[in-house]
């Protein structure tokens, strides 16, 4: 083979070699695309490792558990990402606060509220939480609190309407903002809680409607979620339920409500 015709095969070799190169960067590049594609939003939320990238400030931990609520009640879930949803939710909750159920009662329960919805046909479309500017903060008996609102933007069918929650969180020995109780806003200003016993030798345990896992009332600091009575809310034609709440031991006044 004379220099020309070496020259010409050495071209066409380096061309096959630059083709192969292009068709196998799309082709990998296309499976990861399509991995990233699969990845479901409840996997995605759950997929965050508290231990090591813990929310800094109480808008961005109420930022999250609206995220793990929204999550919640996707009826392609697996019981294994209930369950993780349930981990990293209680993650989040002031000793306290957790201290009132189990690890066991508060998935069962949260499972009991999660067919309650989904046969309700009801979600959670969005979430809008207070600018930083209106985070309250205080420095009390029980430490130092923050807090805030988080509205809900819920659907019963074809019809949406508004559920705002206000949340009390406590900063622990470590600086970490933790979830110490919750109330609906519509308790506030003049409205009242429901506080019926709840039955210790059943096992049942608290669930909420609307945020997810469980609710506080009144001026308590925070109470475990209990199972739903359906209650009348202010909605356009929809009967909404609405969870009944035990009343905790520990009385907080949540600053920046008017009583």
């Amino acid at each position: 083979m004379n220099k020309k015709g070496r020259g010409k095969f050495i071209f066409i070799m380096l061309a096959v070699l630059l083709v192969f190169l292009a068709v196998f960067y799309f082709v990998a590049n296309g499976k990861r695309e399509d991995t990233l594609v699969k990845l479901s939003s409840t996997e995605a939320t759950i997929q965050r490792d508290l231990s090591i990238n813990y929310p800094q400030t109480p808008k961005a931990v109420v930022r999250y558990y609206a995220e793990l609520s929204q999550c919640m009640y996707d009826p392609s879930n697996t019981d294994e990402e209930v369950k993780e949803i349930a981990e990293q939710s209680r993650y989040l909750f002031d000793d306290e606060l957790k201290a009132q159920q189990t690890d066991e009662q508060y998935l069962k329960s949260l499972k009991t509220t999660i067919a309650a919805f989904l046969q309700d046909n009801r979600r959670i479309v969005s979430f809008t939480i207070s600018p930083s500017s209106e985070v309250v903060y205080s420095d009390l008996d029980i430490g130092k609190v923050a807090s805030l609102y988080c509205t809900y933007t819920m659907q019963k069918g074809s019809v949406s309407y508004s559920d705002p929650e206000h949340f009390l969180l406590r900063q622990d020995d470590e600086g970490r903002w933790k979830i110490l109780g919750w109330q609906s806003a519509s308790m506030e200003n003049g409205g009242t809680a429901e506080t019926p016993d709840v039955e210790a030798e059943n096992g049942s345990a608290p669930v909420t409607d609307g945020a997810g896992a469980e609710k506080s009332s009144g001026k308590d600091a925070g109470a475990s979620p209990v199972e739903e009575e359906k209650t009348e809310e202010a909605a356009p034609q929809v009967v909404i339920e609405k969870p009944t709440v035990e009343i905790p031991s520990v009385e907080i006044d949540i600053p920046g409500v008017k009583k």
